[in-house]
């Protein structure tokens, strides 16, 4: 294979105070076959200029301002459609990477063609203030994949690992990505998992790497303090994606099946933790009613004879097994608690 062109994709909105160390992280790759596309989603800070500034500097850099903000997965799609790179993968505007990533990465590809390689990355805790807190590095082991039962047997080792759904981990050819029609779909979460079942579903070919180069940054206090109604329909479209999935794979085995209840069970306590937010604007009564339409669900049927297992988890899918109310919300109560005031702690034990 000739030396590959890679496409990177970069939403940009409100990030003027770490778009340029973002930027710079690409430009310093020693690998220099690159686009980068800044996708402008209608910041409302000095971004949009800042992505001008860069293109102006660099011929490789492309900037797209979008005529209305419509989120991270649609200006993701919008610069797939524009990208003229064999490969394709994706950088979040406060984050960034290792020097050598787009060299290793292409080395990769360019000997061994495949569909898509997978990575690890280092996830970066920066305080309130902005001083760093610590780093946790996650990763793959070394592996080359041929044929879709080999890549479908890693899938759920990889979900496990909390690495299947980012695509900032991932590269993709752009040519397979363009065949299989996969898009981030219109979600406040869980769109980029989504965006990887699609496009995992058929995929015969895949080299996965011991190499930790992106750095995903989560700085406290980040999340919007809003309650969003959707929420617990947005997040268990994950679970019937999986779900259907590992169905179509004829892979719906009781330790998957299990690793999927789990998820929802997951999914459960963090929409009723969220419903007790004083954002919500929910009482006693309708926090409860919301756990009664959960029991009556034709998703909490098929998973409940699936929820079992070991620590915090296995406690919450216990409780949420017995139907009741009053303890599973004690228990939300008690998560909250110790996630606002523990937050080391929590970290720990979730």
């Amino acid at each position: 294979m000739k030396e590959p062109v890679i496409s990177i994709i970069m939403p940009v909105y409100k990030s003027e105070k770490h778009l340029e160390k973002s930027v710079s992280a690409v430009l310093s790759q020693s690998y220099k076959s690159f686009e980068l596309f800044l996708v402008d989603d209608c910041s409302p800070d000095n971004s949009g200029n800042i992505c001008d500034e860069f293109a102006a500097k660099d011929s490789r850099i492309k900037v797209l301002h979008l005529e209305q903000n419509g989120g991270a997965g649609n200006a993701r799609n919008t610069a797939i459609e524009c990208a003229s790179g064999d490969y394709v993968c994706f950088l979040d505007a406060d984050d960034y990477f290792d020097s050598n990533m787009l060299e290793v990465l292409a080395d990769t590809v360019k000997e061994n063609p495949v569909k898509a390689v997978v990575f690890g990355l280092v996830e970066e805790y920066f305080n309130t203030d902005g001083s760093h807190k610590g780093s946790k590095r996650v990763s793959v082991e070394n592996k080359t994949l041929n044929g879709k039962q080999a890549v479908r047997d890693e899938i759920m080792a990889l979900e496990l690992r909390d690495l299947y759904g980012y695509p900032v981990n991932k590269l993709y050819n752009r040519e397979y990505l363009l065949s299989v029609n996969a898009e981030f779909p219109k979600l406040k979460f869980n769109e980029d998992v989504i965006f990887n079942i699609d496009f995992f579903n058929d995929v015969d070919s895949c080299i996965f790497l011991d190499f930790t180069p992106y750095h995903y940054v989560k700085r406290d206090g980040s999340t919007t303090g809003s309650f969003i109604p959707t929420y617990f329909d947005d997040i268990t479209v994950k679970i019937d994606r999986l779900y259907e999935q590992f169905d179509y794979w004829n892979m719906l085995t009781e330790e998957n099946l299990n690793a999927i209840a789990l998820r929802y069970v997951r999914c459960v306590f963090s929409a009723a933790e969220r419903n007790l937010d004083k954002h919500s604007e929910m009482n006693a009564k309708q926090q409860k009613e919301f756990l009664l339409t959960v029991f009556e669900s034709e998703r909490y049927e098929k998973l409940s004879a699936h929820f079992y297992g070991g620590g915090l988890i296995g406690v919450m899918a216990k409780l949420l097994k017995t139907k009741n109310c009053f303890l599973c919300i004690s228990l939300a109560k008690l998560i909250s608690f110790v996630k606002n005031h523990f937050p080391s702690l929590f970290n720990k034990v979730k």
